[in-house]
């Protein structure tokens, strides 16, 4: 049996999933959680739920995800900042930890299931190079990173269309603006498009489609994703499918969640789906978001960033796929497992106004020494002479 897993954290909440593409296999396993972290005094973190009752202060992050590969990092309350990256490898060990046991075998090398973790597509090379390098540090670089977009394709080719490498646009709102990609083959055309709220999605779509030379009637279907407090809104996500499909006259869907979208065709792609030489394998979940939701509503706005210094990664899995099997049915779920972390987060160096002062400082403490030290000569020769 082909197995794969896929991982997704997202702004408001994260989403793992474990499936199989074979024909016969269970249903996945949906696992989703707050995107918030709970840094433990006994050096444990926790994903998603309430902060814990622990003996010693336990310290909530969150709104990370938008911050990876920024230079100055994330605040912490005690005035040190450190890499967002860390804190979403963190949060990703996690969610993977949340999937154990996994069997030995299914793999795509007759293994472990592959792992597959995916990406906001409006990323640039940067950010996701940041990412790549905080996972390698966290000893997870058997975990490979796709696209949102991408992933988004592969889920609508394994479970809707009926012919490969055709072209599918990804329209994906969230809620500061939304991101167009057109995919191909399973492999993205070219650089995303940005948008800023209160556009047409349309017009949107047709200047991604512009760009390359296309038109509306090149689209084989568009596939309406979600992040963040709009994706909790059906009803506008489901205008907006509306909308396109009824201005492109063309296929439009919403992704199951639709948050889920990217963490399932993450899976799939894990387990081995092939984009270009696909047969139609669903993977158990009926494509209709109403009936595959599994996303609990999270309450008012995401927790803001406090406290103290968080870990900088949970610490490696002896065994990340060691015995049990795949059956269950989605699970709705809101808190995760304690998952021990290393004690040293890298931190970030410091810059601007706090720089600064640090640079005066050591100014004024070296030109003491030096005061003093010509003092000190001065004396000594007095009494010399």
């Amino acid at each position: 049996m082909s197995m794969g897993v896929g991982l997704r954290i997202g702004s408001v909440v994260s989403t793992a999933v474990v499936a199989s593409n074979d024909p016969g296999s269970p249903d996945p396993i949906v696992i989703v959680r707050d995107t918030v972290l709970h840094m433990c005094p006994d050096g444990t973190a926790i994903l998603g739920g309430s902060a814990p009752h622990t003996i010693g202060d336990t310290h909530t992050v969150s709104g990370f995800l938008p911050r990876v590969g920024d230079p100055a990092g994330v605040a912490v309350g005690d005035g040190s900042r450190y890499r967002a990256e860390d804190l979403v490898a963190g949060a990703m060990r996690c969610l993977l930890r949340e999937c154990e046991p996994l069997p030995d075998h299914g793999g795509r090398t007759g293994g472990a299931p592959d792992i597959m973790a995916t990406y906001p597509t409006r990323w640039d090379s940067a950010a996701v190079a940041a990412l790549r390098d905080a996972l390698d540090y966290a000893d997870m670089s058997y975990l490979s990173l796709v696209s949102d977009a991408e992933a988004a394709a592969a889920w609508f080719e394994s479970e809707i269309a009926e012919r490969p490498g055709q072209l599918v646009g990804i329209y994906h709102v969230d809620d500061t603006g939304s991101t167009v990609a057109l995919i191909r083959s399973g492999v993205e055309a070219g650089k995303a498009f940005r948008f800023s709220s209160g556009g047409s999605p349309t017009a949107q779509i047709a200047t991604a489609l512009g760009a390359f030379g296309w038109l509306p009637s090149n689209l084989d279907a568009v596939v309406v994703t979600g992040d963040g407090l709009i994706a909790r809104d059906s009803a506008a996500v489901h205008g907006f499918a509306a909308t396109i499909g009824e201005k492109f006259d063309v296929r439009c869907v919403v992704g199951p969640g639709p948050e889920q979208t990217s963490a399932l065709g993450a899976a799939i792609r894990a387990a081995g789906f092939n984009p270009t030489t696909h047969r139609v394998t669903p993977i158990g979940l009926p494509p209709s978001y109403d009936v595959t939701e599994v996303i609990d509503a999270v309450v008012g706005e995401p927790v803001p960033s406090t406290s103290a210094t968080p870990n900088r990664a949970a610490t490696r899995t002896q065994n990340p796929a060691s015995a049990a099997a795949v059956g269950a049915s989605p699970a709705r779920v809101s808190g995760g497992t304690a998952v021990a972390t290393p004690p040293e987060p890298r931190a970030v160096v410091q810059s601007g106004e706090d720089s600064d002062s640090a640079s005066r400082a050591s100014w004024l403490v070296a030109a003491a020494v030096g005061l003093a030290l010509v003092l000190v000569a001065i004396v000594f020769v007095l009494f010399v002479l």
